[in-house]
């Protein structure tokens, strides 16, 4: 694990080439509670306030009864008027960040909070509450694990990803995550996955494909009568619009890092 100092400016970076219209076009919540709904006759309670820099989702749900293995409830990024999903493609750099704490997973086998992802089948970087594992796997994303117990129910996590897109689908240099947790109730500090490539075909996230992007948790095997959450999301930040403009100059000005 690499660690790094804390950061007093939110830096977004993409190759100079690229274009971030799906970046910029974010401006709301596209709400998808019951996702998976195997527990349809829980008791519900969720909400979302979308803010660029402030945005924040509530999660918390208990009396479940029978039922399948999980329900999953996810707020995607969605464009300004909230209709559609935004689609994040290869050349879409972005550096994103919130808070969460778990306050509750009693009776549950396992939660997984954090920001989510879709396509080929769904991503997390984020919590797995039964092993406090903070990681990152599925969907397309590069693989890493921080490894387990950095992660208590009640503390109170800040979660940051950089997508560095590469020079070309299918090009000689592909696009790399780095992943950062820093938990402030234990006062870890950010510790950084540094840069893992993407391990896809076109180096990247595939254009030709839609990839959404958003944040939520699936709670695992609750327990009929006892199974209880509350997750709560805060200070979620995504790249505005106008710091959207200056990728190309940050490209031109730093030469990127290889492993």
């Amino acid at each position: 694990m690499n660690r790094i100092k804390p950061l007093s400016v939110m830096l977004v970076c993409a190759a100079a080439s690229a274009a971030s219209a799906s970046v910029s076009d974010i401006g709301s919540f596209i709400d998808n509670p019951r996702l998976f709904n195997d527990r349809s006759g829980s008791n519900l309670m969720y909400s979302s306030s979308f803010h660029p820099m402030m945005g924040s989702v509530s999660i918390v749900e208990n009396n479940y009864g029978a039922g399948g293995f999980a329900n999953r409830h996810t707020a995607w990024f969605g464009d300004d008027a909230g209709s559609s999903k935004v689609d994040f493609d290869f050349g879409d750099g972005w550096d994103m960040k919130m808070n969460m704490t778990i306050n509750d997973a009693s009776n549950v086998d396992n939660v997984e909070a954090g920001f989510q992802f879709d396509l080929f089948g769904f991503g997390l970087f984020g919590v797995l509450s039964s092993s406090g594992e903070i990681a990152a796997f599925g969907s397309v994303l590069p693989f890493h694990s921080f490894g387990a117990g950095v992660y208590n129910i009640g503390d109170e996590v800040q979660l940051r990803m950089v997508h560095r897109p590469g020079d070309a689908e299918f090009g000689t240099t592909a696009s790399t995550m780095e992943y950062m947790y820093n938990n402030l109730t234990t006062g870890s500090g950010w510790v950084s996955s540094g840069e893992v490539d993407f391990t896809t075909l076109e180096g990247g996230i595939p254009s030709s494909f839609d990839m959404f992007l958003g944040l939520g948790a699936q709670i695992n095997n609750p327990d009929a009568d006892f199974g209880s959450v509350d997750i709560q999301f805060s200070q979620i930040m995504i790249p505005a619009p106008s710091a959207a403009a200056l990728l190309g100059m940050g490209g031109l000005l730093v030469s990127r890092r290889r492993r």
